[in-house]
């Protein structure tokens, strides 16, 4: 996993797991032979050192999944809270214990062995490295081919071909893809630089222009498949 920090302190290491907010958007990922099946899901609650809890869906993903959703399947867990203002990206292998149908339709998993973590504060921008593109917003032809170096709630730092008359408070359409399918939403470029001394690449520093539960589906599944894949 790609930029995780493991508190050495073995109670710090569950006591932020352990007090996950329920509800709290879970990645799942069936682990199989030939491919990976990713579910989304909410926390139900978690049992301390006995099992987390989380709720079965109702989706076409789900019900696909349903052949590998069995007792003692691996899966491997991501959670991420981005309204906490000392949230934390959360990630741990586990199996599943049970499948229960009393009070709702959950799924009961191991309480994890290893926590991985990353601190993440709502203005913090993360090192990372997406595929991306900028797009005009009217004509949506690519006005630039590059990736994205870092990246927030808020915003984050495209690098990429010099863009033509390009200036600041510019608006542009940020486009990336994320297993398979295109995300896009709106930008606005707020700084430039060369992305290096010998390259031609330029490096835009850009805001994210859209509401903030807009900006946060956008964001937070992206740094998710990055920091834990």
């Amino acid at each position: 996993m790609k930029g995780v920090f493991v508190p050495d302190n073995e109670e710090n290491k569950y006591a932020y797991l352990n007090k996950i907010a329920c509800e709290t958007e879970v990645h799942l990922q069936i682990v199989t032979l030939t491919k990976a099946v990713r579910l989304k899901t909410r926390l139900i609650g978690v049992d301390p050192n006995m099992s987390v809890i989380v709720a079965m869906g109702n989706s076409s993903e789900w019900i696909y999944a349903k052949q590998y959703i069995r007792e003692g399947q691996k899966v491997i867990v991501r959670l991420m809270n981005t309204d906490q203002p000392n949230a934390n990206l959360v990630a741990f292998q586990s199996n599943i214990q049970k499948l229960i149908s009393v009070a709702g339709r959950w799924l009961l998993l191991d309480y994890p062995k290893e926590v991985q973590q990353l601190p993440l504060r709502q203005h913090r921008r993360l090192p990372v490295h997406v595929d991306a593109k900028l797009l005009h917003p009217e004509t949506k032809k690519i006005c630039s081919s590059g990736y994205l170096n870092d990246l927030s709630i808020h915003g984050g730092a495209f690098v990429g071909e010099p863009i033509k008359k390009a200036s600041l408070d510019k608006k542009y359409i940020l486009q990336v893809m994320l297993e398979g399918d295109t995300k896009s939403i709106a930008i606005v470029i707020k700084n430039t630089k060369k992305a290096n001394k010998r390259g031609h690449l330029i490096q835009y520093g850009v805001v994210i222009e859209a509401e903030a539960e807009n900006s946060k589906q956008f964001v937070e599944p992206l740094l998710i498949d990055f920091l834990f894949n």
